[in-house]
C-alpha cells in the first residue's frame, strides 16, 4: 500500500541544551500581566552540570514525526555550511528526505541554547541562521504539486512569499491538503488577510494567545486559575473543565475565515479541536514534565498523523496529546516523538476523557 507523501516546511535548527545551577525565577505582576524571569548572577560563574546536543525546528521536527508514524516524509528547508552536516545525518536517520533542504553560505545553520529550568520549562537564546534565507525561490514547485498532505510551519517575517505561492501550489492541485501552524507576521496580520490560505486549509494549529490575536478575538476567561494538578482533573460531565479557558468565539471568527478544522493548545489546560459543528476538549495526559520544547510540534503532528489514517477528532487529540506528553518528558523536541506502533500502543493504553459541544452560530 502506498504511503502518503507529506512534505514539511519550516525551519531547522541545532540545538544545545544546559543545566545551569544556581538559578532563580522572579515574578513581577501589573494591573495588566503578570510575567516569570529567569534569573542568573550577574557577573556569576554558572556552574552547569550537563549539556544534550540535539536538534529542533518545526519542519524538521514534524518531518521526524510523520516518518515515525510510517509516512512518506520530506523537509523543506535551509541550512548553513556549520552544523548542517549534522542537521542532515539526524534526519536521514530518521527515515526522512532530505532532498529539499538546501545549503546556503551566507550564515550558519540556524541554533539555540536552551537553559532548562527547574520548574521543568526551559529559557531558549535562539539564533534564525539559515532560517533567514529560506524564502519562495527555495521551494521544490513540480514536487509539492505531487503531495498528499503538506504541513506548513513558523516561518520567519522574511518567509511572508511562502505562504502565497503554497496557495497557487493548492488551488491546482486540489487534492493537497493543508495544515498550517502559522508564524508571528501572518498571526499579527490577522485571519481576514489570510482567508484564501484558511479556505485552503484542512487543519489549523494555534496556540490560545496566537489563535486570539489571529481572529481578532478574546476568549473568556476561566473561574479556576490555581497553578495544582489536582484542580486539573477532568472528570465533569461539563464541556469545559473550571480551569480551561472558553475559545468557541474564536473557533468560530476562524471557520469564517475558512479554515476547515481549528486546534487551539493551552499548555497544561489542555487542548480544544472543532470542526465548525462540534468543539471537543482534551485535558492533558499528566502534569509530569522535564522540557516543554517541541511540544507543539508533537502535538500538531500526532493530531495531523491521526486524520492523515482517517481518525475521528476524538482520536486525534489523544494522538497529539500522547505524542506531546512523550517529547515533553524527555530533553529535545525530538527525542520523545512517538512511532506508529508506539503510539497504538499507548492509544490502547490511555483513559484520556474528551468531552463534546455544538458550536453556537447565534450571533
Amino acid at each position: 500500500m502506498k504511503r502518503p507523501k507529506i512534505f514539511t516546511i519550516g525551519g531547522a535548527t541545532f540545538d544545545i541544551f544546559v543545566q545551569a545551577k544556581d538559578q532563580s525565577i522572579m515574578e513581577l505582576s501589573t494591573a495588566d500581566s503578570r510575567d516569570k524571569w529567569l534569573c542568573l548572577k550577574h557577573g556569576g560563574k554558572i556552574r552547569v552540570d550537563e549539556v544534550i546536543e540535539t536538534f529542533g525546528g518545526g519542519a524538521t521536527n514534524t518531518g521526524i514525526a510523520f516518518a515515525r508514524m510510517g509516512f512518506d516524509a520530506s523537509v523543506v528547508g535551509k541550512i548553513g555550511a556549520e552544523y548542517g552536516d549534522k542537521v542532515i545525518n539526524n534526519l536521514k536517520s530518521n527515515g526522512v528526505c532530505t532532498d529539499f533542504v538546501k545549503k546556503t553560505k551566507r550564515d550558519r545553520t540556524a541554533f539555540s541554547n536552551i537553559i532548562n529550568t527547574f520548574d521543568g520549562d526551559r529559557t531558549l537564546l535562539a539564533y534564525a541562521g539559515a532560517n533567514r534565507f529560506f524564502c519562495a525561490e527555495d521551494l521544490p514547485i513540480k514536487e509539492l504539486s505531487k503531495a498528499d498532505w503538506i504541513f506548513l510551519n513558523h516561518l520567519t517575517e522574511e518567509n511572508s512569499k511562502i505562504p502565497n505561492v503554497l496557495l497557487k501550489i493548492l488551488k491546482q492541485n486540489p487534492h493537497i491538503k493543508l495544515a498550517w501552524n502559522p508564524g508571528k507576521e501572518q498571526i499579527i496580520q490577522g485571519s481576514k488577510k489570510w482567508k484564501q490560505l484558511l479556505e485552503r486549509t484542512e487543519i489549523l494549529f494555534l496556540n490560545k494567545e496566537e489563535a486570539s490575536l489571529f481572529s481578532k478575538t478574546l476568549y473568556q476567561l476561566a473561574g479556576n486559575k490555581k497553578d495544582d494538578p489536582k484542580h486539573h482533573i477532568h472528570t465533569s460531565k461539563n464541556f469545559l473543565p473550571p480551569y480551561a479557558d472558553d475559545v468557541s468565539e474564536i473557533m468560530l471568527e476562524l471557520h469564517k475565515n475558512g479554515a476547515n478544522k481549528v486546534v487551539i493548545t493551552d499548555g497544561k489546560n489542555g487542548a480544544q479541536a472543532s470542526d465548525g459543528k462540534h468543539i471537543y476538549f482534551c485535558p492533558v495526559y499528566s502534569h509530569k514534565r522535564i522540557d516543554v520544547l517541541g511540544g507543539g510540534d508533537a502535538f500538531a503532528s500526532g493530531f495531523t498523523s491521526a486524520q492523515i489514517s482517517g481518525k475521528t477528532l476524538n482520536t486525534s487529540l489523544i494522538y497529539g496529546t500522547l505524542n506531546a506528553h512523550s517529547v515533553v518528558n524527555q530533553f529535545g523536541a525530538q527525542a520523545g516523538l512517538l512511532s506508529k506502533s508506539e503510539m497504538e500502543a499507548l492509544y490502547k493504553k490511555q483513559d484520556i476523557h474528551i468531552t463534546k459541544s455544538t458550536i453556537d452560530y447565534t450571533d
